[in-house]
């Protein structure tokens, strides 16, 4: 699932009054400090999106409930595409959910204007036992804002029919930018796209992302951006070279056709993607067997961007202790364990991840698991990530395009990201 926030700045100011001016409140039993037990009873929300793991969560509140049989937990779920508006929308009128799904672009905008509990009270969450990028992604100001939930590494998925029918060998762990480039080529030479990627949408985590760091480079540091450093600009001039080669199409076509759709059809030979387009792909390809997954090329390093949701609890509940007992139990190793066996996403319980990658063997989807494990890269954020990935979406196509010089392109970027950061 594709992870970008809708947050804005002046959605952000609204949430920020509201929340100062209903603090405070009586709470419930099982609410804050309340000892929970078997007869604790109280109502919880919970909000999330993405249908397809609706398995998964009444599973895992099924299980919550045989500990905790008074507690009801009432579920709620929008489209991806609708969660950001409708969250931010209840934050400013002092509603929001109980219990909820927070990914790392909102998680210090939320955290960082007192909307969510701090969890540092649950003493035996096992914290050795997920990703520690996770961790730390969901740690602000030092304290523990949300428990790991699930991930998503980013890999590349081959089609090995287009890549014998150009004479190139299926690519292994260890290939480098220069092959990659060379199998695109050839491939295109064919007459199919060589590689495919979502770069058009300005959608770092899936693409550039991933090259910046590859070549050294960063996007973020110390609160300073790191588009302009000379590696950065060489990470983003990968895909504008490739465009340029005519190896991917122009940002038109993929737009036109999405890129999913383009490798789905067996138009593509090379289709940069995270994990989470697994079940997608599954499901919308004419041949499963023509696909292999293997690792991202590398240049100066290996690099995947590592990101996962959490489950975090609302700082203004009024079942606070049974809020926060929730989100414990949804990230448990039994609730992680069910999550990989439903296949939706790879749970970020350390050890409960192989029913996922064994639920297309053929696939090698353990690419996915040992980039996470060996050089993984977290998703950059900082306290309005959205504002700045805007940017990009406004900058970054022409110069992919070739239209602008990527080096401008990149020099702009990272100025008016600057200037945006130092108003955090």
């Amino acid at each position: 699932m594709k992870r970008r926030s809708f947050l804005t700045v002046a959605g952000l100011a609204g949430a920020a009054v509201s929340l100062s001016a209903c603090s405070g409140g009586d709470t419930e039993p099982g609410g804050q400090g309340g000892e929970l037990t078997a007869d604790t009873t109280a109502e919880l929300t919970f909000f999330y999106w993405d249908k397809n793991q609706t398995p998964t969560v009444e599973a895992n509140i099924a299980a919550f409930n045989k500990q905790y049989p008074n507690i009801k937990v009432n579920t709620s779920i929008a489209a991806y595409k609708d969660y950001w508006s409708k969250l931010r929308t209840q934050a400013e009128g002092d509603q929001l959910p109980d219990v909820f799904w927070m990914n790392g672009p909102n998680i210090q905008l939320y955290a960082g204007n007192d909307m969510l509990a701090s969890i540092d009270d649950l003493t035996d969450v096992p914290w050795d036992k997920y990703p520690q990028a996770l961790v730390d992604l969901y740690t602000v100001d030092g304290s523990h804002f949300g428990i790991p939930k699930d991930y998503d590494t980013i890999a590349c998925f081959i089609n090995k029919t287009l890549f014998e029918q150009a004479g190139v060998p299926i690519p292994t762990d260890g290939w480098t930018w220069a092959e990659h480039n060379d199998a695109a080529k050839k491939i295109a030479a064919t007459g199919a796209h060589g590689v495919v990627s979502t770069v058009g949408a300005a959608d770092g985590q899936g693409s550039y992302y991933n090259t910046i760091y590859q070549a050294g480079g960063y996007v973020i540091k110390d609160n300073q951006s790191g588009f302009a450093d000379p590696k950065s600009v060489k990470g983003l001039q990968f895909w504008a070279d490739l465009i340029a080669d005519g190896s991917m199409p122009s940002l038109q076509v993929m737009t036109d056709t999405s890129p999913t759709v383009l490798f789905s059809n067996g138009q593509a030979g090379i289709f940069w993607a995270g994990s989470w387009m697994v079940q997608p792909l599954l499901e919308d390809l004419k041949d499963p067997a023509e696909v292999i997954v293997v690792p991202l090329p590398k240049d100066e390093t290996q690099a995947t961007i590592i990101h996962g949701l959490a489950y975090v609890a609302s700082a203004k509940s009024k079942n606070l202790a049974a809020s926060k007992a929730l989100v414990q139990a949804m990230t448990t190793e039994e609730a992680a364990k069910t999550e990989a066996a439903n296949g939706t996403a790879i749970p970020a319980f350390t050890g409960t991840q192989q029913a996922w990658v064994d639920g297309q063997p053929e696939w090698n989807l353990g690419v996915f698991t040992t980039g996470a494990d060996e050089y993984s890269v977290s998703y950059p954020v900082s306290k309005n990530t959205a504002a700045w990935e805007d940017l990009q979406l406004q900058i970054l196509p022409d110069a992919f395009a070739g239209k602008t010089p990527m080096e401008e392109a990149a020099k702009n970027l990272a100025e008016q990201m600057d200037a945006l950061l130092a108003k955090e």
